[in-house]
């Protein structure tokens, strides 16, 4: 499956480089960019993915400029104020999922363990937990995102792959902002705790995606 931007959004970026927005809001699972008469938001969607794991998802991002003035809801905040955009760039990863695990040895094997850490964090010893889970059903596999450039990309079937633009990349003078989904989790907590990066910090995350 492939969910890239469609010409619309590219345009919605086009229009943002180079802007000076009056304000860069997060509101979790969305980010918005506040000008004097419109904003511009980008929102964490959850899309089907293709994958042999019927319950798979693929968290994408959509773009949209709405043409009236931001009413921030109480639960947003400010990123920044009046930063000059200096450059943007397109972010895509490539999804897949491994294959499920039935194998009863390999499921006893990761029931074990997960069986473990719930006791750990329940307080409840492991063999209660075991009691808990008897005659259920489990299996387990995998989400793998990597650059669509990559090795791992390259192998992976093309039945269950997704291309995948997840956001952007927002330069402010010598600080980035990652806009962008990250490990095909929901929405943008990182952005909640630390929204600006230097360039080694983004170094470090950058590997299993694709800048355009």
């Amino acid at each position: 499956m492939n969910y890239i931007f469609d010409d619309i959004e590219k345009n919605i970026i086009e229009e943002l480089k180079n802007s000076r927005p009056q304000r860069i809001w997060t509101e979790y699972i969305k980010v918005i960019f506040e000008f004097e008469d419109h904003f511009v938001e980008l929102e964490c969607v959850p899309e089907i993915a293709d994958s042999q794991n019927q319950a798979d998802e693929a968290m994408t991002v959509k773009i949209r400029k709405v043409n009236t003035i931001y009413e921030p809801y109480k639960n947003a905040h400010i990123i920044c104020e009046n930063e000059n955009i200096t450059e943007i760039n397109v972010v895509r990863t490539f999804l897949y999922f491994t294959d499920s695990i039935t194998e009863p040895k390999k499921v006893k094997k990761m029931d074990s363990i997960w069986n473990r850490i719930i006791s750990k964090i329940a307080g409840i010893r492991k063999s209660k937990i075991e009691n808990i889970l008897e005659g259920t059903s489990r299996s387990y596999h995998r989400q793998i995102i990597c650059n669509p450039n990559s090795e791992d990309a390259k192998k992976a079937s093309p039945e269950f792959s997704n291309l995948i633009n997840v956001g952007i990349l927002v330069k402010t003078k010598e600080k980035y902002l990652p806009i962008f989904v990250q490990s095909n989790g929901y929405g943008f907590p990182h952005l909640e705790t630390k929204p600006f990066i230097s360039s080694n910090e983004l170094a470090k995350i950058i590997g299993k995606y694709e800048l355009s």
